[in-house]
């Protein structure tokens, strides 16, 4: 998500230079990731060819504020999804939905999720130090949360028989692995979120910028459903002069009123920038951003029409994205993806910010 990387850091670094002025500011990033499957039978039939993955993502989120002397409030909308699994937890669901034969073996069924959708208010200010080389912009968030998903699921499944041992510790506000314990009411949340951005002008060339989003984020929330337990394999039980082995279900469920409260926590996100400026024309952009067990490093180029406005392209690596994008100190637009034909795309990332100086 490299204009997250450069765009996103120009609303928070740009500005300084009119810190006497009074600005709008309105950001958009929407980025979605999946390895094993393309984007879209990811989400729907996960009927194309199955590629080696394990993990998928999407992060969205919409701004818009004011900002005055280097202090920045505004509202914000985000959607936040993550996706570990295991590679065999991959190819039983493509055997599975596509009606294909299982091997005579035990699956690994491994699923890690967080998902959650929050809407919210920010607070920031940029922290100008040593004749203003280092900015340094603490940004907190305080959001309510009616929408979330917190799963593991480990174990093994038997081919394509609905048995296994498996060990599950499921919290949501609906149930959308077993379809049953959905609370009557959505669950209630608040919760706080804090990120940090730091900039270095290291001379007029060369510039570091490192981000940190989610370094602390809780939601709690009341009213909410769950599905905690495990299954086994009995080894085997005696019927008569025969043995027929079977499994057996300890779950713990949310069922007939029994919603509990519980503390919701999204992993921290990383960035590491680094931007050369060759000359009037010529700057060059590397830069690395890290989620979860995914390091993505990217290289850009840009050529400058002038001071203000640049285009900009670059490759990223993992997602093998190829971005292409505008930018400008007032307005930026970019758009980053693996294939042209969204229909076969694993990544794809649009990208926007606009800042107007009253």
């Amino acid at each position: 998500m490299t204009k997250p990387n450069v765009l996103l850091l120009a609303v928070f670094f740009t500005s300084s230079t009119y810190a006497n002025d009074f600005e709008v500011i309105n950001t958009f990033d929407s980025e979605i990731y999946t390895e094993a499957q393309p984007v879209k039978s990811f989400l729907d039939e996960f009927d194309k060819p199955l590629k080696p993955g394990d993990s998928a993502f999407t992060f969205n989120v919409f701004e818009l504020g004011v900002k005055y002397k280097g202090i920045a409030v505004g509202a914000q909308s985000r959607y936040n999804y993550a996706l570990e699994y295991d590679p065999d937890t991959a190819l039983f669901t493509y055997l599975e939905k596509n009606d294909l034969p299982f091997e005579e073996r035990n699956y690994r069924y491994y699923l890690k999720g967080k998902q959650s959708t929050s809407h919210g208010i920010f607070f920031s200010y940029d922290f100008n130090l040593f004749d203003e080389t280092l900015t340094v912009v603490p940004k907190v968030i305080y959001y309510q949360s009616a929408h979330f998903q917190d799963a593991i699921v480990d174990g093994t499944v038997f081919s394509d028989e609905i048995k296994g041992a498996l060990q599950t510790q499921y919290f949501f506000s609906k149930d959308i692995l077993f379809k049953s314990f959905t609370p009557e009411q959505n669950p209630e949340g608040e919760g706080y979120s804090v990120d940090l951005a730091v900039k270095w002008q290291v001379n007029d060339a060369l510039t570091l910028s490192i981000k940190g989003l989610d370094l602390i984020n809780e939601t709690q929330y009341s009213g909410v459903g769950f599905v905690n337990g495990i299954t086994t394999d009995v080894p085997f039980t005696e019927q008569g002069d025969s043995i027929k082995t079977s499994p057996s279900i300890r779950l713990r469920t949310s069922a007939f009123g029994r919603e509990i409260d519980y503390s919701f926590e999204h992993d921290a996100r990383y960035y590491f920038d680094v931007q050369y400026r060759l000359n009037e024309r010529v700057s060059f952009d590397l830069n690395t951003r890290r989620f979860y067990k995914d390091t993505f490093i990217q290289g850009n180029i840009s050529y400058h029409f002038n001071d203000s406005w640049r285009v900009f392209s670059g490759y990223e690596t993992n997602s093998k994205a190829i971005e292409v994008g505008v930018a400008s100190d007032y307005f930026g637009f970019s758009v980053k993806t693996d294939r042209l034909d969204l229909d076969d795309a694993h990544y794809a990332n649009i990208n926007w910010f606009i800042r107007l100086v009253l």
